[in-house]
């Protein structure tokens, strides 16, 4: 609900409709259901993760109250600052999502000690990579859907991202590869990156999670590898640009497929043979050599495409 939402609100800018921010949109530089989608998406990866067998633990229940409580309280700021009914929606579900956040927590208290990972036995690493691209991953989401309304209402504006005629996103923003799905790639991000950010806190608070999850999980990182494949072909031979936010998002996606990838085929989690699970157990140290060649290809890919070096 919260995505549609956002697509409205991008698409009422868009298509002029709405031609400045006013109230806590202006503040946040973007439609405020965008925000919206941020915190939804943090509380959709939750329930699901109840449904896949996790059980939370006390602390984590906790924190999910604090961060639903600020979840609603913004959702009432934007009911406040400009009525619609979508935005009451919003805060109806916000508020459903504080009721259950609490009563989690409360079966979480009830319940005392929770079955999770031992703490020597958790991938440290693994969660680590997670929480830290969740976090630039929406950091550079949510800079480029600014941007993207930069570009729409003021189009002669200076972006901050914009250092040269090669190195520069607004060209990225306004291209059809930019809105691959009809809406501003940046809102895919902010509810992706988010779901990201999630399951590595909850691998480094030792949340158990079912083997399907672990493949659905896989699954959505591999389409987000698959995007950014696609858009980093279309920078280099269409498009003509590097897009520094893009890039921020390339650089935590590859390492995030690769280590999700090779770690789901060392547990067993998709399933091959004893022997391919030796072998992808081994590969597991190869990671950052892996990430390294995937990095170096695109750098070598921009250089000889666009001369990068000499352009910057």
């Amino acid at each position: 609900m919260a995505l549609v939402a956002a697509i409205i609100q991008y698409a009422a800018i868009d298509g002029g409709q709405t031609r400045k921010l006013t109230g806590i949109d202006q503040f946040l530089g973007l439609p405020s259901a965008g925000a919206s989608v941020v915190f939804f998406s943090l509380f959709v990866a939750w329930f699901i993760g109840v449904t896949a067998g996790a059980t939370y633990t006390h602390r984590l229940s906790v924190g999910a109250i604090v961060v639903a409580s600020l979840g609603t309280l913004f959702q009432l700021a934007v009911v406040i600052g400009g009525f619609s009914w979508v935005g009451v929606l919003l805060l109806a579900a916000a508020v459903f999502v504080l009721l259950f956040a609490i009563a989690g927590c409360r079966a979480s208290e009830r319940a005392g000690i929770v079955p999770q990972i031992a703490a020597v036995d958790r991938p440290k690493i693994f969660g680590v990579v997670l929480v830290i691209a969740g976090l630039a991953g929406l950091t550079a989401a949510w800079n480029l859907s600014v941007d993207k309304v930069t570009v729409i209402l003021s189009p002669g504006a200076s972006l901050n991202c914009n250092v040269s005629l090669l190195v520069e996103c607004g060209k990225n923003l306004g291209s059809w590869q930019g809105s691959l799905l009809g809406f501003p790639n940046p809102l895919l991000g902010l509810g992706g990156f988010a779901v990201v950010l999630m399951v590595g806190i909850a691998v480094l608070a030792g949340v158990r999670f079912s083997r399907w999850w672990w493949i659905a999980f896989n699954a959505g990182v591999f389409l987000a590898f698959a995007f950014i494949t696609f858009l980093i072909i279309s920078s280099v031979y269409f498009i003509g640009t590097l897009c520094l936010w893009c890039a921020l998002v390339w650089t935590v996606t590859i390492p995030t497929f690769w280590l999700t990838t090779i770690r789901n085929l060392k547990e067993g989690h998709l399933r091959v043979n004893a022997r391919a699970t030796r072998f992808w157990a081994s590969a597991y140290t190869w990671l950052p050599l892996i990430t390294l060649v995937c990095y170096l290809a695109i750098l070598g890919i921009y250089q000889a495409r666009l001369d990068l070096f000499n352009s910057l």
